[in-house]
């Protein structure tokens, strides 16, 4: 079985060399073929070239894109170098602040994804802020009504974020929703997508037209509107640092909020505009 481990950098060494030093126990693995590629997003301080020498006996290949091309195409680089070029069955797409402990986290995907013909699949994602598991997540946003809905409340909190009075609005607009994974109700984090089957046949990757944040709504869309299967797997386990390269580049407090306002409501346009249209457009 090949199984490619795509690893997206943004500007953050420290926690790409942690994420691939956790992969390399992998690069031998008996049963299956292990690669990864890791794709440098446009980096212009903390470069991957700075460690590429570190790995020269690997099986891990470095691409560099000369611009930050944004999460989804950022990783499609490695997804389409990874079914092209290595004919991977499966295809991990691992964000690089991910620390992979579980030592047969690759057989247990393999089998999981073979046996039972899944498409798309999601691991346990363990915080290591909070030590809770991140996957799945809510299906908050399954038609045009929630999408609307969502897209007229970021906008409510991106000007009430020039005031500092968002966070007070973001607990009035706050709504629990459950992840139900003895139903359809859930969608996966993007930490750590897994595809294979009927996924890696019929694409190249993920949905190509966002930037930043959607990927994972968008993602269960296309699953549900092509009849693919999507699971989340309680049998593999990664541990994730998040947010550490959202901070470091975009900075903390209002600055990141206004970053994080601007691409959910691009994304949720992209999202609207595929519902309307019922096919990639």
């Amino acid at each position: 079985m090949n199984i490619t481990v795509v690893v997206l950098h943004y500007e953050n060494i420290k926690d790409t060399k942690e994420c691939l030093d956790s992969l390399k126990k992998y690069l031998n693995d008996t049963k299956n073929n292990i690669n990864v590629v890791v794709v440098d997003n446009g980096s212009i301080k903390e470069k991957t070239a700075a460690i590429e020498e570190d790995y020269v006996n690997d099986k891990i290949y470095f691409i560099e894109s000369c611009r930050n091309l944004g999460f989804a195409k950022g990783n499609n680089i490695g997804f389409h170098y990874a079914k092209y070029e290595l004919h991977s069955d499966i295809i991990i797409l691992a964000n690089n602040d991910l620390i992979f402990k579980q030592v047969d986290f690759m057989n247990q995907i393999a089998k999981e994804m073979i046996e039972n013909h899944i498409d798309v699949a999601g691991p346990r994602i363990i915080s290591l802020v909070d030590h809770k598991n991140q996957n799945p997540v809510p299906y908050a946003h399954p038609d045009l009504v929630s999408v609307n809905k969502r897209i007229f409340k970021l906008h409510v909190l991106k000007i009430m974020c020039y005031f500092g009075v968002d966070k007070f609005f973001q607990t009035i607009f706050s709504r629990k929703y459950s992840a139900d994974v003895k139903s359809d109700n859930y969608q996966l984090h993007g930490a750590c997508l897994i595809m294979a089957n009927n996924y890696v046949k019929n694409y190249d990757g993920l949905y190509p037209k966002t930037f930043m944040y959607m990927e994972e709504d968008i993602l269960k869309y296309i699953t549900k509107r092509d009849n693919l299967i999507m699971k989340y797997f309680d049998g593999a386990e990664v541990f994730h640092k998040e947010g550490s390269s959202t901070e470091k580049i975009y900075g903390e407090g209002r600055k990141k909020r206004l970053f994080y306002y601007k691409w959910n409501i691009d994304g949720c346009k992209k999202l609207r505009q595929l519902m309307k249209s019922g096919r990639d457009k």
